[in-house]
């Protein structure tokens, strides 16, 4: 969340001689204490728990269908089998192995789905909440005629007196109301379930 705030940096038409007054902004205090930045967060979090029990649920599947593939593989070595029997087998592996095939690529699918998702949801957040830090930092280096301020993970140390972080928060929350966090999207619907071949019946041995 650091990234986005490298960029306000801002300067004096002219720099006297001087040294330049000096602010610091820190960027996690402001995802956690701006109202708007955590409802946010939090959205997104339940978006990936969301996707998460849905992919568990859709890899439970295909590992059931995998060990299912597995069963059908070792029945079709047995040397009780007539040849009858051996091509029934195989014609049901054959089956069954086409459906997994399949349920295993909608789930890889799925899942590159949530994450675009979410990486797109974090994008827009980061977006939206520097915009909104920048034009209060601008706004709050006016009126205390600040030359340049930086993020404070920047320096290895900042006197307090230099950190405007909690006049930026306070500004921030005040101006934000709930009803502006949009909704966050839902997650991919996880594909329904195929419909076995039709006459795919357990092998005869």
């Amino acid at each position: 969340m650091k990234s986005f705030f490298l960029a306000l940096v801002f300067t004096s038409v002219t720099l006297h001689a001087a040294v330049p007054s000096i602010g610091v902004v820190d960027a996690e205090e402001v995802m956690k204490k701006y109202g708007k930045a955590v409802a946010i967060q939090g959205d997104i979090q339940k978006s990936q728990v969301a996707a998460q029990a849905a992919i568990n649920e859709r890899g439970k599947e295909v590992e059931g269908m995998y060990a299912e593939l597995q069963a059908i593989e070792k029945r079709g070595q047995s040397p009780l089998l007539s040849e009858a029997g051996k091509k029934s087998v195989q014609a049901e592996f054959q089956s069954k192995s086409e459906v997994f095939q399949q349920r295993r690529a909608e789930l890889q699918k799925f899942i590159q789905e949530a994450n675009a998702t979410i990486q797109q949801r974090q994008a827009e957040m980061t977006k939206t909440i520097g915009a909104e830090v920048r034009t209060e930092v601008e706004k709050i280096s006016k009126a205390k005629s600040l030359q340049l301020v930086l993020p404070k993970g920047v320096s290895l140390y900042t006197d307090a007196s230099l950190d405007i972080t909690d006049e930026v928060v306070k500004v921030l929350n005040a101006g934000y109301k709930p009803a502006e966090v949009p909704a966050a999207p839902a997650a991919p619907a996880p594909p329904a379930a195929p419909v076995a071949p039709a006459g795919d019946k357990p092998a005869a041995k």
